[in-house]
């Protein structure tokens, strides 16, 4: 801002907003009341009077959860037409928000009583929790490790194993493996990938990546395997699972290429 020749700095105003706070505070010493004690010498409260004690802080104080009824299935939370209950600012924010969750009040309980009822049981996930764990699978390759020397074909318990030493529990029950069988010991497979489906609850499905490893038990015997293998693409064992491979690998976030590492260096 200018005056004349005169340049005059600028200052903008700060921005002002109003927090709402409470404190409960009480007086540490007790008031005589005056009437009750004619033969005060003087009305004025002394130092000690404006001593006051924190009773409770509302900004620290514990927020009851509340409850909502959810207008679409959203995943860790609840299915279509569920009353659950979420801490105030997720409820705001995430949920009323975005019309994905209304309050769980008599009059809304009454209007979406029939919400469920309007879609079949086949769009509802079979648990809160089971399209977060298909997208969870999606990103995972599980190393499938196999012995060196003895002969073997792949059966669903391998697989199981497999997973379970990645932290995954799978029955066997919930794999389909891919129609050709894959036996060995047979070099030409190492570290190439095959896809199998895993079901969710016996509903949803989720294709994996699996990686051959051969095993030996001496460590002088052991493959040499490339450092974080899992994080680059791998030549597919059967043509025909090719393209749901490339698709996996290119969706995974955690992927990465030995052409765009030569790049970097």
């Amino acid at each position: 801002m200018t005056s004349g020749n005169t340049e005059v700095p600028y200052h903008p105003s700060p921005m002002v907003q109003q927090v709402r706070t409470t404190f409960i505070l009480k007086r540490k010493h007790k008031l005589h009341l005056v009437n009750a004690h004619a033969n005060l010498r003087s009305r004025r409260l002394k130092a000690r009077h404006f001593i006051y004690e924190l009773v409770e802080d509302t900004n620290i104080k514990k927020k009851e959860p509340v409850k909502v009824i959810l207008k679409t299935a959203i995943d860790g939370l609840g299915s279509l037409g569920e009353v659950v209950e979420v801490k105030p600012n997720r409820a705001r924010n995430h949920l009323l928000l975005q019309d994905l969750a209304v309050y769980a009040s008599p009059e809304n309980i009454e209007k979406y009583a029939s919400l469920i009822q309007k879609r079949s049981d086949e769009d509802q996930p079979s648990s809160p929790f089971a399209l977060k764990t298909v997208k969870m699978l999606l990103k995972r390759v599980v190393s499938v490790s196999m012995n060196l020397h003895n002969p073997w074909t792949i059966e669903p318990w391998h697989l199981r194993v497999a997973f379970r030493r990645a932290g995954i529990i799978v029955p066997e029950e919930a794999f389909t493996l891919p129609p050709q069988p894959i036996c060995g010991p047979d070099l030409s497979l190492q570290n190439k990938e095959f896809a199998v489906k895993v079901k969710i609850n016996g509903k949803e499905e989720a294709t994996v990546r699996c990686r051959i490893n051969h095993f030996a038990s001496q460590p002088t015997e052991r493959l040499p395997c490339p450092a974080n293998h899992w994080q680059y693409p791998a030549e597919p064992i059967f043509p025909e699972q090719a393209a749901i491979l490339e698709e996996l690998t290119r969706n995974n976030p955690i992927t990465r290429y030995h052409e765009e590492d030569a790049e970097a260096y």
